[in-house]
C-alpha cells in the first residue's frame, strides 16, 4: 500500500475522507504538505516554505471549496522554519474561515520570530518568520483552548478532546478533533525533534513531521532537539505502531513508507539515540565549520575509493583476460561512483546557489552512511587491503561522529608511535600478502581460486618503485593519538608523494618541546595540489583536535612534520 503523488485518493482505513499529499524534492528548504478533505473541514497539515508549493496548496483547496464550503485548518507538525513559512500565506476564496492549529511552544516561537527555535537562520536568505496568530494552541499548559473548544465562524464551535498520556496506552499525549461522519484527527504530542513537535493520525495513515530523522548527524543537535525527550517519545510511537491500524507512514520530507518499515527504523533510532548523550548543539558558526569539513571529507573519500575502484576494477580486467566471469562478487563499482559524483556535483552547485550551508553536510552524512554501507559487505573484506578498508570506514565515521555532535576524539587511546610507523614501513615493503603456493592448493576449487587470484590482484601496492627508510632516533615514544589515526595520516601522505614521483622517502622520529615529532621527507618536491589541500586541511584539523599539527617545511625537497602531543617523558631519550 502507497500514497500516488499530487492525487486526491481514499484515506486508508476510513470511510469519507481523501487526501492529496505534495511530496516536496527532499531538502531542508521546504516539506511536504498533506491537504486532507472531511467532511466537516479541509486540513492543511505543513504548508512549507515555497512559493510554488504554496500555489499549489491555494488551487486544490479552492477546488475542494468549490465541492463544500468548509472551513480550512492548518497545523504544524512543529515550527521550523521549512514546514511553518507559508502558514498565513494562502489565498483562499472570499469568507472562507481559515485557522491555525500548532503546539503551544510553537505557537510562542513564531510570535516572539524565534530565529533559533524556528532555524530560520539557516537559510542565507534571511526570510522573514511567520507570526500570524495560532487560533489552536495545543497542548497548552492551561488547556484554555482545548477546554472550550475553537471557535468557528457562524457560531460553530471545533470540538478538541483531550486524553493525557496514559502507560496503559502508548504513553503520548492525545488529542482529537471530529471531522466529521464518524471520521477524527488523532494527534500526538512526540517531542525529540523538537519540544512542539506533533504527529497526526487519520484512518491508517501517520503523519510524523521530522520525528524520523530526529537522531540523524546533521538534525541532532538543532535548536529544541532533546535527547531525553526523544528516548521518551519513540517507544510510545512503536507502541502506536504497533497497536493500532496503522499502513503507511508519512514524513515531512521524502516518500511515504510502510508502518512495518518505519518500525524498524525507529527501534533502530532508539539504539542510536540512547549514544547521543554528549551531542554539540548546532549553531551558525559550527555549521560553516561542518561545511567545510565535508568538503574536506568528500576530497578524501574520493581519494580513498578511486583506489578502491581501481583496485577492483583492475582485478577483474585481469580475471575477465584470464576467461572468468570477473569479479567473484556482485560489488556495485557504479553505484559507489555514482554516489561520490552525486555528492562532488551538490557540493560544486551550493558556489553558485544559495543552498543553505546545513544542506550540504547532510548530503555528505548521506553519502557517507551509503559508502559505510558497501565497504561493510563480507566480500569486500574478503577481497580488498583490510587496511584500505578500514582506512575508508574510519573517515567515513569521523565524519558522521562529527556531524552528529559527538566528541569521538576525546576517547583516543594513546599508542606507541615508533611501533605504528615500523609496522607501517613494513606493510609498505610488503607488496604481496599471499603466498603464490595459496593458489597452487586450490586449484581444484574454483571459487576460493578465484577469491585468492582477485585479493592477490587487488592488493598491488603503488609501492612498487618507492623505498622508505624508517630511523627510529627518539625512543620514547607514546602519543595522544590512536594507533589506526596516525597510521591512516601518515600512509595517505607516503601515497600523495608516491603519485606525485617521489622514489625514495626517509621516515623519522624525534623530540620536539614536549612534542613527538614525525618527519616524513620525499626525494622530490612535492606540490600541495598534488596532495590535495583539502585533505591536508582535513589532517591539520583532525591533529589540531589531539593538540597536535601537520606543517611542511619550506625547503626542497619536501619535508612534512606531523607534531604529536607526548605522553611519557621518562628517562629514556633520544638513541645514541
Amino acid at each position: 500500500m502507497s500514497l500516488a503523488l499530487n492525487v486526491w485518493q481514499r484515506v486508508p482505513g476510513s470511510r469519507s475522507l481523501e487526501i492529496l499529499p505534495i511530496f516536496a524534492k527532499p531538502s531542508i528548504v521546504s516539506s511536504n504538505c498533506f491537504i486532507v478533505s472531511a467532511p466537516a473541514a479541509i486540513l492543511v497539515i505543513d504548508p512549507g516554505a515555497s512559493d510554488e508549493q504554496t500555489r499549489r496548496i491555494n488551487d486544490v483547496v479552492t477546488g475542494a471549496l468549490a465541492v463544500s464550503k468548509r472551513p480550512v485548518l492548518v497545523f504544524l507538525t512543529h515550527c521550523h522554519q521549512d514546514h511553518s513559512q507559508e502558514m498565513d500565506r494562502l489565498v483562499l476564496p472570499a469568507g472562507t474561515d481559515v485557522r491555525r492549529l500548532a503546539h503551544d511552544a510553537a505557537a510562542r516561537a513564531l510570535e516572539r520570530s524565534d530565529r533559533a527555535l524556528t532555524c530560520a537562520y539557516l537559510y542565507p536568505w534571511d526570510p522573514p518568520i511567520c507570526n500570524a496568530p495560532i487560533h489552536g494552541r495545543l497542548f497548552a499548559p492551561d488547556g484554555a483552548c482545548e477546554a472550550s473548544g475553537l471557535s468557528l465562524g457562524r457560531g460553530d464551535r471545533l470540538e478538541i478532546t483531550r486524553r493525557p498520556a496514559s502507560l496503559q496506552d502508548d504513553g503520548l499525549g492525545q488529542r482529537s478533533i471530529a471531522l466529521g461522519d464518524g471520521e477524527r484527527l488523532d494527534l500526538y504530542h512526540t517531542p525529540g525533534h523538537t519540544s512542539c513537535s506533533l504527529s497526526f493520525r487519520i484512518g491508517e495513515l501517520l503523519m510524523m513531521g521530522d520525528l524520523p530523522f530526529a537522531a540523524n548527524p546533521g538534525i541532532c543537535g538543532l535548536d529544541g532537539w532533546n535527547q531525553e525527550e526523544l528516548i521518551r517519545t519513540l517507544p510510545g510511537i512503536d507502541h502506536l505502531l504497533d497497536s493500532r491500524e496503522v499502513a503507511i507512514c508519512c514524513p515531512g520530507h521524502g516518500h511515504a513508507v510502510s508502518a512495518a518499515t518505519m518500525r524498524d527504523q525507529l527501534r533502530l533510532m532508539r539504539e542510536e539515540a540512547r549514544d547521543l548523550t554528549a551531542v554539540e548543539g548546532m549553531n551558525a558558526i559550527r555549521i560553516t565549520g561542518l561545511k567545510r569539513y565535508a568538503d574536506e571529507f568528500l576530497e578524501e573519500a574520493s581519494a580513498l575509493f578511486t583506489i578502491l575502484s581501481g583496485r577492483l576494477y583492475a582485478a577483474s580486467y585481469y580475471l575477465v583476460d584470464e576467461g572468468t566471469d570477473g569479479l567473484p562478487v556482485p560489488l556495485d563499482l557504479d553505484g559507489i561512483d555514482s554516489t561520490l559524483t552525486e555528492f562532488r556535483r551538490f557540493d560544486e552547485a551550493f558556489r553558485y546557489s544559495t543552498t543553505p550551508e546545513l544542506s550540504v553536510v547532510i548530503k555528505g552524512a548521506q553519502a557517507a552512511r551509503s559508502l559505510l554501507q558497501a565497504l561493510a559487505r563480507d566480500d569486500v573484506q574478503r577481497l580488498l587491503d583490510p587496511s584500505l578498508v578500514g582506512r575508508a570506514r574510519r573517515r567515513l565515521t569521523d565524519f558522521l561522529s562529527v556531524v552528529r555532535g559527538w566528541p569521538f576524539l576525546s576517547a583516543e587511546s594513546p599508542s606507541r608511535v615508533n611501533s605504528v610507523l615500523a609496522q607501517l614501513v613494513a606493510r609498505v615493503k610488503s607488496h604481496d600478502d599471499t603466498d603464490a603456493t595459496e593458489l597452487l592448493a586450490l586449484a581444484n576449487d574454483r571459487r576460493r581460486f578465484l577469491d585468492v587470484l582477485t585479493r592477490r590482484l587487488a592488493a598491488r601496492s603503488p609501492f612498487d618503485q618507492v623505498t622508505v627508510d624508517y630511523v627510529e632516533s627518539y625512543r620514547s615514544s607514546e602519543a595522544g593519538i590512536a594507533a589506526e589515526r596516525l597510521d591512516d595520516i601518515v600512509t595517505s601522505l607516503i601515497e600523495g608523494m608516491a603519485a606525485a614521483g617521489a622514489r625514495h622517502l626517509r621516515l623519522a622520529t624525534e623530540a620536539a618541546n614536549h612534542q613527538l615529532l614525525v618527519r616524513l621527507s620525499a626525494d622530490i618536491t612535492v606540490t600541495g595540489e598534488a596532495l590535495g589541500q583539502r585533505r591536508l586541511a582535513l589532517y591539520k584539523r583532525t591533529l589540531g583536535w589531539l593538540g597536535g599539527s601537520l606543517e611542511r617545511e619550506q625547503d626542497a625537497p619536501t619535508t612534512f612534520l606531523v607534531r604529536l602531543p607526548e605522553l611519557s617523558q621518562g628517562a629514556d631519550r633520544a638513541i645514541r
